[in-house]
């Protein structure tokens, strides 16, 4: 019977093996599960893996690793081809998630001292060209925080600089604080804006600046069944969507009224758009296919992400 083992040694195991099958000519069956004390049967099943998981992008057959087994002649052999010579190339983000996933393994006590020396050498790297790394966290001013903070505990009126990010755009307003909230390791005010005359959520890491003022906040618009949603204005833009399958993704990710799969295997998603920069940021990430239309006009919305697209060229070029 196969020895079951977590995923953590069964990764650890075949990156053992591999090294040792990367052979020209081949390795014997027999004298690699007596080397590394593992059962035929389970070293099959770790090749198996190997070969239908491991290569480079887009992961084709013709980009994945080859392993050739001969049982008549007790021969493995492991062929990674040209383009695993060629050293790794990272992007910063792809470093930095590296790193946080690396320290997540180290943090737990399940790590190494290669793994450890490894980290410390893509953080030299980062380190080394911080000045062209740009990283963007959601940080919160405690000014901020604690003067909403301060607007709540008063019952007075807080002024704040607010970023919309749907709309790119910086905004004064004026707001009668009724509850801070953390959902997703991210805080949010819910308060009665009077700019848009309703209730609304902000959230805080986007709060540039907050100051209280000496007006009192009207009792009769505190909403007593507060909930944490967020709510569209009226003014928000009823979107249809045709979307490849592959970027089914939007649905399972942003608030919908509808999704229904078509004969032709699209997906169309009714949804409302709060802001037209949003939508072009989300059409620059979904299959260049993707048709989009105003859901209450029928109109094609394309122009939205053409738009953004030259946008994008103008500041590269």
């Amino acid at each position: 019977m196969a020895t079951r083992i977590s995923a953590a040694d069964r990764a650890e195991r075949i990156m053992s093996i591999v090294p040792w099958l990367v052979v020209p000519g081949g390795v014997s069956i027999a004298e690699t599960c007596e080397r590394f004390q593992i059962s035929p049967e389970d070293l099959r099943k770790d090749l198996d893996l190997l070969f239908y998981n491991v290569g480079v992008h887009p992961f084709t057959p013709d980009a994945l690793v080859d392993v050739f087994i001969d049982e008549e002649e007790d021969s493995i052999e492991v062929n990674l081809n040209d383009f695993f010579r060629r050293p790794l190339r990272l992007t910063p983000d792809e470093a930095l998630a590296i790193i946080g996933s690396a320290r997540v393994v180290l943090a737990s006590g399940q790590g190494t001292d290669v793994l450890a020396s490894a980290v410390a050498r893509i953080e030299d790297v980062l380190s080394a060209g911080a000045s062209v790394v740009g990283v963007e966290l959601a940080v919160i001013d405690p000014t901020v925080f604690r003067t909403v903070r301060g607007g709540l505990n008063d019952g007075k009126v807080v002024e704040i600089q607010y970023h919309s990010f749907a709309r790119d755009e910086v905004s004064t307003r004026r707001v009668e604080g009724q509850r801070l909230f953390s959902a997703e390791g991210r805080w949010y005010l819910r308060a009665w804006c009077l700019l848009a005359g309703g209730h609304r959520v902000f959230r805080l890491d986007r709060i540039l600046t907050a100051t209280i003022t000496d007006d009192p906040v009207d009792p009769e618009r505190i909403d007593t069944a507060i909930e944490d949603t967020f709510e569209f204005s009226d003014d928000s833009i009823p979107v249809r969507l045709l979307l490849r399958e592959d970027d089914s993704w939007v649905p399972a990710q942003y608030p919908t009224e509808s999704v229904e799969e078509l004969p032709d295997g699209r997906l169309e998603v009714l949804l409302d758009v709060s802001a037209l920069p949003w939508l072009a940021r989300l059409l620059l990430r979904v299959d260049p296919t993707t048709e989009v239309f105003d859901a209450n006009t029928g109109v094609s919305l394309a122009e939205v992400r053409r738009a953004a697209a030259s946008q994008i060229l103008t500041r590269y070029t």
